[in-house]
């Protein structure tokens, strides 16, 4: 027999409880199957703003620098000073420097002919010329005799260092040096024109330094 629902109030009723229970049992079982609804979960991003060097434990620290050695110079210093000889200086020196180096000026410097600013360089040569002075006159003692009051204080070729010879017109530290080689090698000079075989020195420098000198 076909029952109409529209027409069977009862069977509508039921109908409508069941769904209703039904509904209602799968709200209360969806829990427990993960059904119910998730909870948002916020999206990390990184603030534009934030300052990655603000914390000062995370600033790297800076390389040491690597400091260069100073420059040395080796400069030879000869002439009217009071130690001639090979000094070390450093990069930035100067011809006072090299001169300080060797003990300083002597009283017979010719300072007015030296530069004391000049810039010195490595394996450079700072000579320092002597005043040229004929000769220092020296009192003689009163019983030195009938000779002249005074006498002439000249060079003695067989003594003098090379500093001293350095003092003499027209020489420098390569004659010097060859003087004081030739009388150690060739025995003491027995005349002043034994100065002659030295060489470098010819007659115009002799006869320069001829009145200036003695054995």
């Amino acid at each position: 027999m076909d029952v109409s629902i529209g027409r069977n109030p009862r069977l509508l009723a039921a109908l409508v409880c069941l769904v209703v229970g039904v509904v209602a049992l799968g709200l209360g079982l969806a829990p427990y199957f993960g059904m119910g609804a998730t909870q948002p979960v916020p999206l990390a991003f990184d603030d534009p703003f934030d300052d990655p060097f603000d914390d000062p434990l995370e600033v790297a620290a800076p390389l040491p620098q690597p400091t260069a050695a100073p420059v040395e110079l080796i400069v030879y210093v000869s002439g009217a000073v009071y130690h001639p000889d090979v000094y070390r200086l450093v990069e930035g020196a100067r011809v006072k420097d090299a001169v300080v180096a060797a003990g300083g000026l002597r009283d017979d410097a010719a300072r007015d002919q030296v530069n004391l600013a000049a810039p010195l360089s490595d394996a450079g040569h700072v000579h320092i010329p002597a005043l040229l002075v004929n000769a220092e006159l020296e009192l003689v003692p009163a019983d030195a005799g009938p000779a002249s009051a005074q006498a002439l204080q000249l060079i003695d070729l067989n003594h003098a260092s090379a500093a001293e010879l350095e003092s003499l017109p027209g020489i420098g530290a390569v004659l010097a040096e060859r003087i004081v080689s030739h009388r150690e090698t060739e025995g003491p000079f027995r005349s002043v024109e034994d100065l002659r075989n030295v060489t470098g020195i010819g007659a115009k420098l002799f006869s320069q330094l001829e009145p200036l000198v003695r054995v």
